[in-house]
């Protein structure tokens, strides 16, 4: 059996699941964020807005960072290098690195999760250089500071979650800006905003002890969002414009 042919029965056995499964979540208060698009627009987005995204989109997007590029009869993706206006959103983001990892520092009691906030996944850097070119720094910072909260609560959540015993090995992705998050085969309404991140764990059963303490987190209003891959990796969407879970259900 190939390692496509693996792919392709894990890309639809994951989509279906996400699709039987996942529903949007219910009694969530109505939210309204200000918020920068990847080409540095201004753009209003609030909870009842129709998206773009789907819950299967969410776990499409994981299983091509996971496990590489896919069977390209599932999904065909080229490299669609950034534009002069894209370029000077990262590039002002970068300006202003120092500035957010010292903000997070600060709140967070300097955690060394700050740094991979910072860092676009390393599984993806080909797709990175692709789109921005081989001489750009491999560093992300939303320019827009207002969204800076999303990823230090974060934060926050995972020294949470390793205080109760939970091991975290990495998160690899938090503000991930167009055209490199269509790149990598990214749904459009979530990353693109700077409002959540991906964090692996040290295990898939980890994983799933992390999941039940982020329910209790979410209906305590603390984060607005939970994507479970079906491995030890997990989404979570502190700001996230649609306030759902995906993959999992929260009991």
């Amino acid at each position: 059996m190939t390692k496509n042919f693996v792919l392709t029965l894990m890309m639809i056995s994951t989509v279906g699941l996400a699709t039987i499964s996942c529903s949007k979540a219910e009694g969530d208060p109505a939210y309204t964020e200000q918020s920068l698009s990847s080409d540095g627009d201004s753009q209003n987005t609030s909870q009842n807005s129709e998206t773009a995204e789907s819950d299967s989109e969410d776990i499409v997007e994981h299983i091509h960072e996971e496990y590489g590029t896919i069977n390209t009869d599932i999904q065909e993706l080229g490299c669609v290098k950034a534009t002069t206006k894209q370029e000077s959103a990262v590039e002002l983001g970068l300006t202003k690195k120092d500035q957010f990892l010292a903000q997070c520092a600060e709140k967070t009691g300097n955690s060394a999760w700050c740094n991979q906030l910072v860092r676009p996944n390393p599984s993806s850097y080909n797709k990175f250089s692709c789109t921005y070119g081989s001489e750009q720094e491999h560093v992300l910072v939303h320019p827009d500071e207002w969204t800076w909260q999303f990823p230090i609560e974060a934060v926050k959540i995972i020294k949470d979650l390793e205080a109760k015993g939970i091991s975290v090995a990495m998160i690899y992705n938090w503000w991930r800006p167009e055209p490199y998050n269509k790149n990598v085969g990214g749904a459009a309404g979530r990353h693109p905003y700077g409002t959540s991140v991906d964090v692996r764990f040290s295990s898939n059963s980890m994983a799933n002890v992390a999941f039940k303490e982020l329910c209790k987190m979410r209906k305590a209003g603390r984060l607005r969002a939970i994507g479970h891959y079906g491995s030890a990796s997990l989404h979570i969407g502190v700001g996230d414009k649609m306030a759902n879970t995906w993959g999992k259900y929260c009991n």
